[in-house]
């Protein structure tokens, strides 16, 4: 309790180990926000025979449309708990993801269930926006050991959605999977109020909100996901239009690049930016997005070829594929603590270029596919590719969060898990198109070798891009404060102009 309650104020923070009791707080909000991306999924066929439709691709919305809402909806989020305050955020997060589950478990139509996902992953986006920015400010000096912990909670929350989902679903039915976040969401909104530390919102804060930055944003990420989300099919439908999905993606892009115009010049009309563009130039934030948007998008293909493979090209069944995910674990849970922890002494650089390279050779792995070896071969890669989360998540989370202005780390932290959502959602649909398209023109082994070398290339390169990245001085605060952004947080602060 005494270390939860040191909570930030302004420029200064105390150091220290964030409180295991608050840690578990927010591990728990991260831990239900990510569960329902994927718990639901096992729980399609189940909707499609409770709403009476014969096509699963009709419920496919249920996924997408979470998804979607809350990559569109995490910077704005954070921008916003930055400004009123992150616990009180955080705790309506809680509140809206619990009351949206209640509700859904009686939805009587398809589209009332899809309506309630979205409101769904509005408070999921509130809980995973706030959650880096409250452990962040918490930590202090050991910023890194404790996003090393919560690291581990992203990543396991993902893995366990489809068994856990599949285990309540089979014993009470589809809606077991909504009734399970009420009395987690009650645990969440009790315990943070007692535990997690007092707000200090708005602090030297001026300026209209950026409205119009924001609906931007929201509209420009709803289209790049949906139109990847729709990549697989050709077209998303919306009622009987259907629309081809680079369309949505460029419409997406084109409306980022007026996004930058827009916030460029918000400063002068006397409006808060949603985005800093001049911070988006610094290697440690704007790269360090990109950096989470590969490393998540490759590392989740994987998830998803493998299975395939394994399916299509050795004939394995769905229960020894499942076995496949626990090297995953066993390397993610092993070494994401340590990543943390030692980044907070010789920083993100060394780490994360080790982690990419530690994932290029587990695809490449993956490549070499003898008979005789097939099961080592594949444990010892998938090993791998867990090893290479966990030397990665923690240090870049950490470098991307010191490289943000202090009263701008809830949506620092929003823009980060809006990259690795939107990496997720580009990974899956990039995964299973490609398998199809080389599938049908070769084996089901030669298609996933090609996609596989792929992988340990993007892997390779985005280990290159890591080793590139600089430890950046911590932009100046909204009150004028800045200091240097070192592995273990700033030190001194000394005061500097800050530019726009």
């Amino acid at each position: 309790m005494a270390e939860a309650g040191q909570a930030a104020s302004g420029a200064e923070r105390v150091p220290g180990a964030v409180s295991r009791s608050l840690l578990l707080v927010v591990a728990l909000g991260v831990f239900l926000a990510q569960l329902d991306g994927t718990v639901i999924s096992v729980a399609l066929p189940a909707l499609a025979k409770a709403f009476h439709t014969p096509n699963l691709s009709n419920v496919q919305p249920v996924i997408t449309a979470y998804l979607v809402t809350s990559v569109a909806l995490l910077p704005v989020l954070g921008k916003l708990a930055d400004r009123y305050g992150r616990k009180r955020l955080f705790l309506a997060g809680f509140s809206l993801f619990a009351a949206a589950s209640l509700l859904a478990s009686f939805s009587t139509s398809l589209g009332m269930l899809i309506a309630l996902r979205i409101v769904q992953a509005a408070g999921g986006a509130l809980l995973s926006g706030t959650s880096l920015a409250i452990v962040a400010a918490a930590s202090g000096s050991r910023r890194g050991e404790s996003l090393g912990r919560l690291s581990v909670v992203y990543a396991l929350s993902g893995l366990l959605g489809p068994p856990v989902g599949g285990g309540l679903i089979q014993t009470f039915g589809w809606q077991s999977v909504f009734w399970l976040n009420v009395p987690l969401g009650i645990i969440g909104i009790a315990a943070g109020a007692r535990l997690l530390p007092p707000d200090h919102p708005g602090a030297g804060v001026s300026g209209r909100i950026d409205a119009g930055g924001a609906a931007l944003f929201a509209v420009a990420t709803a289209l790049v996901a949906a139109g990847a989300s729709a990549a697989r099919t050709g077209a998303l439908t919306v009622g009987a239009v259907m629309v081809a999905w680079p369309l949505l993606v460029v419409l997406g892009l084109l409306l980022y690049l007026l996004l930058l115009a827009w916030d460029g010049g918000a400063a002068g009309r006397g409006i808060d930016p949603l985005l800093d563009v001049s911070l988006l130039r610094t290697p440690a934030y704007g790269l360090g997005l990109l950096l989470a948007f590969i490393s998540n998008g490759v590392t989740i293909a994987l998830f998803v070829l493998v299975p395939f493979w394994l399916t299509k090209g050795w004939g394995v069944g769905a229960a020894a594929q499942g076995l496949i995910f626990l090297p995953v674990a066993l390397g993610l849970g092993g070494l994401a603590p340590f990543a943390g922890k030692r980044s907070d002494t010789i920083g993100a650089r060394l780490l994360t270029t080790a982690g990419m390279l530690t994932g290029a050779i587990g695809a490449l792995l993956l490549v070499w596919q003898a008979t005789d070896l097939i099961w080592p071969v594949t444990f010892l890669a998938m090993l791998l590719v867990g090893a290479s989360s966990g030397l990665f998540a923690a240090p870049n989370t950490s470098a991307v969060l010191a490289a943000a202005p202090e009263g701008e780390s809830a949506v620092a932290s929003g823009m980060l898990s809006a990259a690795r959502t939107l990496g997720v959602i580009v990974g899956v649909s990039a995964a299973g198109s490609a398998f199809d398209t080389l599938r049908a023109a070769g084996s089901a082994n030669s298609a996933a070798r090609v996609l596989f070398l792929i992988a340990a290339m993007l892997y390779a390169l985005n280990a290159l891009l890591c080793w590139t990245v600089r430890p950046a001085t911590r932009p100046a605060t909204a009150t004028g404060a800045a200091g240097p952004a070192m592995p273990g947080g700033p030190r001194r602060a000394r005061p500097i102009r800050r530019s726009r």
